[in-house]
């Protein structure tokens, strides 16, 4: 009986051990899935953690970029503004272009026409100068024709009174 309360205890043990050895792998298999789960929940709180700091990170770009747009929309009013009157003082000055443009028309008109005129009266002028010429040789043409015949006369009067004395002369017996 000893045997087989020796065997019995040696089968008790080794069941035991089985138990004990199945009971040790669920439970390492338990720890290994504790282990899974708890790495997990870590790794799922770190990602929480980086998600909540990139959340907090991205809510002060968020705040950063609202007043960089309120600041953009400022100053794009201030362009639309500045472009409003640009383009109000653009339109001012083709008006007063414009109204140089017509001026400057008139004024070429009014050259052209002076010219015109200014032509005309050379064109008179160098008539008159010509015509004076002309006169001028006309009047130096009489008054040496003048006193040619000045001399003639002056000659026929002395060939005259010439004769005269020698008619006389003749008439009178006197001698020459």
């Amino acid at each position: 009986m000893a045997d087989d309360t020796t065997e019995r205890l040696e089968r008790i043990q080794t069941e035991l051990a089985s138990v004990l050895e199945e009971r040790l792998g669920v439970l390492s298999d338990a720890l290994a899935g504790s282990e899974r789960t708890t790495r997990r929940i870590i790794a799922a709180e770190v990602e929480l953690e980086r998600n909540l700091q990139s959340r907090e990170a991205l809510q002060r770009e968020v705040g950063e970029l609202e007043v960089q747009v309120r600041e953009g929309r400022a100053r794009c009013e201030d362009a639309q503004s500045r472009r409003k009157q640009l383009i109000a003082d653009r339109d001012q000055l083709r008006e007063k272009e414009l109204e140089l443009d017509r001026g400057l028309e008139e004024g070429r008109s009014e050259v052209a026409s002076t010219r015109s005129r200014v032509e005309a009266l050379e064109k008179e002028a160098d008539s008159l100068r010509n015509e004076n010429t002309a006169l001028r040789t006309k009047v130096k043409t009489l008054e040496e024709n003048l006193t040619r015949m000045r001399q003639l006369k002056d000659e026929l009067m002395s060939s005259i009174s010439g004769l005269t004395q020698q008619m006389s002369g003749l008439a009178g017996g006197e001698p020459e």
